[in-house]
């Protein structure tokens, strides 16, 4: 079973890695044997979401913001009877909907501490939502301000909290009101995922991506900040987000489960079939 840290270790963990010139990875794991194989890979910390789950099971992230499955449930599941059951070192969050008005979040937050979660991270998002959409949620009381409240809570049981936002006042009112212990700016979907040729380029990306940690910094000079958006598509683009941002790390999603394990499926698929009956030919069935 996955080590419990408390937020005080986890963050001690994570700031070691950054004093010996060593750029974080969070990953998320759509299944135990991914996970396992991602602690074996020297990950800093593994998440658990709803969109690594649907990502593994071929369908793109943007699945994780539609009413298909119950976020929470999921990810609690998955993450007793999988991914915690195969991880031994590495900590692993809790990816969490604040938004969720079935459930008590305080209880719920117990639970997850109690199976070995060591921190929470406010994803999916309402901040992925603009417009009248996003407008009418938060008039409902479906808004940002629960996925504050849960980072809030996760804090006061001594899990390390990690915010996620996609504008300026999102990132704005997460880190004065949240007080996260990372930050995460989700750059937006690169154009081999956004299905429509626009997706953001990575110059862009990290651009938009300098812009939020300045205000994330402004507010908590001692912020972890991590990149993440499908623009980062292979181990180059975060290079290049180390160079031209002051991101500590990455936070990676579908670009390294399942996209990751696509081709070599596929080749040993391939291998496997490219065998042959011997020369000298096989009597007939």
């Amino acid at each position: 079973m996955a080590k419990r840290y408390t937020r005080t270790e986890f963050l001690a963990r994570l700031r070691a890695q950054i004093t010996q010139g060593r750029p974080l990875v969070m990953a998320g794991a759509g299944n135990g044997i991914t996970a396992r194989c991602m602690e074996r890979g020297g990950v800093d910390a593994i998440g658990v979401y709803t969109s690594s789950y649907l990502n593994a099971q071929g369908h793109g992230p943007l699945a994780a913001m539609l009413p298909i499955v119950d976020a929470n449930e999921l990810v609690y599941t998955m993450g007793q009877r999988e991914v915690l059951r195969q991880v031994r070192e590495v900590p692993v969050v809790a990816g969490l909907a604040g938004v969720d008005p079935l459930r008590d979040m305080r209880l719920f937050l117990e639970d997850c501490r109690r199976i070995g979660f060591s921190g929470v991270h406010n994803f999916p998002s309402v901040g992925w939502l603009d417009g009248e959409f996003r407008r009418n949620l938060e008039a409902s009381d479906l808004g940002m301000e629960h996925e504050v409240s849960l980072l809030l809570m996760a804090r006061e049981m001594d899990m390390l909290t990690v915010a996620c936002a996609f504008n300026e006042a999102d990132c704005e009112r997460l880190m004065r009101d949240a007080t996260p212990d990372i930050f995460v700016f989700h750059a937006g979907l690169g154009r081999a995922v956004s299905g429509n040729g626009r997706g953001t380029d990575l110059g862009e990306a990290a651009a938009r991506s300098q812009r939020h940690y300045a205000i994330a910094r402004r507010i908590k000079p001692d912020i972890i900040l991590l990149a993440q958006g499908a623009a980062l598509a292979n181990p180059e683009d975060v290079q290049y987000f180390l160079d031209h941002t002051d991101c500590h790390g990455v936070q990676l999603g579908c670009t390294i489960d399942p996209i990751a394990i696509e081709r070599p499926v596929e080749e040993r698929a391939a291998a496997y079939k490219a065998v042959h009956f011997p020369t000298t030919g096989r009597p007939g069935i």
